[in-house]
């Protein structure tokens, strides 16, 4: 313990004889300056300045005690863990906490050098630098545990002498601390899942299939970020929606919103479309020139849609922009700052366009920071009915009737393939309630190709059933082999279904060779 740890610094002034340096420990005094008369003793620093005084008395009464007392018994009774290295990294020291916490008997450690025990030991470090160390957390390797760890230089008669290491164990805590990070982790999941649902509601987006409530997620998490966004997904499956929520949940929902259909505007025009225009710079342009969409939304998000359709020679000055977020009007001399977060959508295999040299590669990962998939219709499960009811409701109430489906309806709906996705429900129920005479839409009262599918799949079913309950039953049949080949034929079939007819998906499936798979096609009339 050093002097400067007892004296008392309002001291400066106080008359005295004997002085002791700043940094002597108490148990390197001299016991003859502690003979003196004088009441006080002067604590000074390396120049000969009083930093402060200490009584005499005092001194002498602390000193004895670091003289007599054995500090070992007190180190022996501490919960916290102590291990004492000299400057050579041999152990000389451990109290019995240390033996309890990391599981090691002292006589197997004491007289061992750290770093043949633990070559990463922070301890070491304190050995090397002679400077103090205070790690939170750290893992020891041998035994597997985490430690908060408080190390320190040893000095005898200011001689450095090694380094000494006191230590909680926080194993428990560690593991408590990450079950409590991963409950929290669960309850963001669930408290995400029930703010995209109460986005749905409020804004009346209709579903609820797990796929889709993901995608939603994913929209909201992403909002809050400026940064580029891709939405992917078939045509009908409502992208500028996707784009909605971005854009209302984002910190520029109060700027402006601009959308661009990247596919409606003539290549000609295009250009002078997005970036604007300079007067005079063609003719027919206006007096004072044309502010193009991104100048128009500059401070906000622009929406472009159908990035796929966007010419090449558009897409090279459209990446400029995006990278130096500046814009040059048509005719313009000069470059203009601009200030936008961009949202693009697409249809369309970018990533095949890419290879196919109709796609700039450094655009698509300018665009494609996060990408947004937006499930298929089909892969949405009974959102079709939930969706089906919302259009029913809504043309109802437009053609002012009452109409309702049957059950034959919705399972003609369930099991069409929507091709068109959303926008072909919407219009399929419109055309129901419009044409149905009864108040009853069946599944009759539908397109054809969507009733005709339906009584097809149907068909389809029953026969599977039929040949299952065959398959059931060795008595239909007058042969083990016969038997064998009937569920061979079932198999493949339904394999084939499975994987809507692509036939090297069912060889890799059902793991036959081609000639084998093609063989039992032509046998059981499959092909």
């Amino acid at each position: 313990m050093e002097i400067t740890r007892f004296m008392n610094p309002n001291r400066k002034n106080v008359e005295t004889k004997s002085f002791l340096p700043a940094g002597i420990r108490i148990r390197d005094i001299d016991q003859r300056v502690l003979n003196t008369e004088e009441k006080y003793i002067g604590i000074v620093d390396e120049n000969g300045e009083m930093l402060g005084a200490i009584q005499v008395e005092r001194l002498r009464f602390i000193y004895q005690w670091n003289q007599t007392l054995d500090m070992a018994q007190i180190l022996e009774h501490l919960s916290i863990g102590v291990i004492a290295v000299d400057k050579e990294s041999r152990i000389f020291y451990v109290n019995p906490a240390y033996s309890d916490i990391l599981n090691v008997a002292p006589g197997k450690i004491i007289g061992r050098y750290m770093n043949q025990i633990e070559k990463d030991a922070a301890l070491l470090e304190v050995l090397e630098t002679q400077k103090p160390k205070r790690r939170e957390k750290q893992l020891i390797q041998s035994v597997q545990k985490y430690v908060s760890v408080n190390m320190f230089p040893l000095y005898q008669q200011g001689e450095f002498i090694g380094a000494c290491s006191l230590f909680t164990d926080i194993t428990e805590l560690n593991h408590l601390t990450s079950e409590v990070q991963r409950i929290s982790q669960v309850a963001e999941e669930y408290n995400q899942e029930i703010r995209a649902r109460d986005f749905l509601k409020t804004n009346h987006i209709i579903g609820e299939s797990e796929v889709y409530l993901n995608c939603i997620r994913k929209s909201m998490m992403v909002a809050s970020t400026d940064a580029s966004v891709l939405i992917r997904g078939e045509n009908g499956t409502g992208k500028e929606v996707i784009c909605k929520i971005v854009q209302e949940n984002s910190a520029r929902r109060n700027q402006p919103f601009i959308k661009v259909n990247c596919a409606a505007i003539p290549e000609a025009l295009i250009e002078s479309e997005l970036f604007g225009y300079e007067e005079g710079s063609f003719t027919g342009a206006k007096k004072g020139g044309r502010a193009g969409k991104f100048e128009l939304a500059h401070g906000g998000t622009i929406f472009l849609d159908e990035i796929g359709d966007l010419p090449m020679a558009m897409q090279a000055k459209l990446l400029r922009v995006l990278q130096e977020g500046e814009i040059e009007k048509v005719g313009g001399q000069k470059s203009v700052p601009i200030d936008v977060r961009v949202i693009a959508a697409t249809n369309q295999p970018l990533e095949q366009m890419i290879e196919d040299g109709t796609f700039r590669m450094d655009l698509y990962f300018r665009l494609n920071v996060i990408s947004i998939e937006i499930p298929p219709l089909r892969k949405r499960g009974s959102d079709v009915i939930l969706l089906a009811n919302e259009f029913l409701d809504t043309f109802n109430h437009k053609y002012q009737k009452e109409k309702h489906m049957k059950e034959s309806a919705y399972q003609a709906l369930m099991n069409y393939k929507w091709p068109g996705n959303v926008r072909e429900l919407r219009n399929v129920v419109e055309s129901a309630v419009v044409l149905t005479m009864s108040d009853s839409i069946g599944a009759g009262d539908l397109p054809e190709y969507i009733s005709g599918v339906a009584a097809e799949e149907n068909v389809q079913q029953d026969a599977q059933t039929k040949e299952l309950s065959m398959l059931e039953d060795g008595m239909h049949f007058d042969s083990l082999k016969e038997q064998v080949e009937a569920y061979e034929k079932h198999v493949i079939a339904a394999a084939l279904e499975r994987c809507q007819g692509n036939r090297n998906a069912v060889i890799q499936e059902l793991k036959v060779s081609r000639r084998t798979f093609y063989r039992k096609l032509a046998e059981y009339g499959l092909s």
